[in-house]
């Protein structure tokens, strides 16, 4: 049987997290919809969420350094926390398509710091590929509206995605990607439960409707969204791993017209297919000497193998 690349492997978790990611927004909405609140529902899915993961990465938990496992577990209380709720706080004041445009200008943070730190090239195909997805998001994106808050909240989601995800990039190096994502999704579910019982909204799930979107959400959004995106992160690099999880942009718009029977107009699929047609940009070979410089820093990989750990896509 012939084995992927890691690069090749990366994108391909990339993808498969981009995927997963568009499930929990559509979801969501129907759970808030339905009564259910941020805390509640976020702090369930993520609790959930790391309990399936320490199961399944059980003896691999025990190779993680304590400082990386404490830095981890801060990471998901803090960035990946705000990240999440500062995203669906701006989802309450305006439409998720747009909310998602200003989210995504964390890509342009994300590939030019990796290029600067040298983790990845910043070639002309990467650029164009950068420029497509911006274009693409911004035509599925560009007949929202928002108040300032919505905006302001919105990037400060895209701000603290950024952190997380360059953060991340740095302890993936030689931390186990699933054990890590345990305890990610730890620390953030235990900020989302102290803050919901702190307030009295722990409770407020938004009936069965919230508590499949909070099981779907963890299992497909969480356990398999961020652990395949975080592998793709150690395997691909930061800046092509984030640009090709934008897969989540059109996939979402799917799911949105299937399940919340949105009507896509001709802009937003123009828009979709800009997205698609840079992602396959970034996987199509350029002809060139055989001998030249790999895409992405060799990365050590660690005793236990290896497998990912999220964002928010929220």
């Amino acid at each position: 049987m012939t084995h992927l690349r890691p690069t090749r492997l990366g994108a391909v978790l990339s993808l498969v997290a981009g995927l997963a990611f568009a499930v929990p927004p559509v979801l969501g909405q129907l759970a808030l919809d339905g009564g259910a609140t941020i805390s509640a529902l976020l702090g369930w899915r993520y609790a959930i969420a790391a309990v399936v993961l320490a199961v399944i990465a059980r003896k691999r938990l025990r190779g993680v350094p304590l400082p990386v496992a404490g830095i981890a577990f801060v990471l998901g209380a803090g960035l990946y926390t705000a990240d999440a709720a500062l995203f669906y706080a701006a989802l309450e004041r305006t439409s998720a398509p747009f909310t998602t445009l200003l989210h995504y200008a964390h890509l342009v943070v994300v590939v030019g710091v990796a290029a600067m730190l040298g983790r990845e090239r910043l070639d002309a195909r990467r650029v164009a590929a950068l420029v497509g997805v911006i274009a693409g998001v911004a035509l599925v994106g560009g007949g929202g509206g928002a108040d300032e808050v919505g905006i302001a909240l919105a990037l400060a989601s895209a701000a603290a995605y950024s952190g997380y995800i360059l953060v991340s990039d740095r302890l993936l190096r030689d931390t186990d990607p699933l054990a890590f994502a345990t305890y990610l999704l730890g620390g953030s579910a235990v900020a989302f439960c102290v803050f919901g019982a702190a307030t009295g909204q722990l409770g407020s799930i938004g009936g069965s409707t919230g508590v499949a979107a909070a099981v779907v959400g963890a299992i497909v959004g969480s356990v398999l969204a961020v652990s395949a995106f975080l592998a793709g992160i150690r395997l691909a690099g930061p800046g092509t791993a984030s640009l090709l999880v934008t897969v989540e942009v059109p996939a979402g718009l799917a799911l949105a017209t299937l399940v919340l029977g949105e009507q896509l107009e001709a802009v937003q699929l123009a828009g979709a297919a800009i997205v698609l047609a840079a992602i396959a940009l970034l996987q199509v070979p350029i002809g060139r000497p055989r001998r030249r410089l790999a895409d992405v820093v060799p990365l050590p990989v660690s005793a236990n193998g290896g497998e990912p750990a999220d964002a928010l896509a929220a």
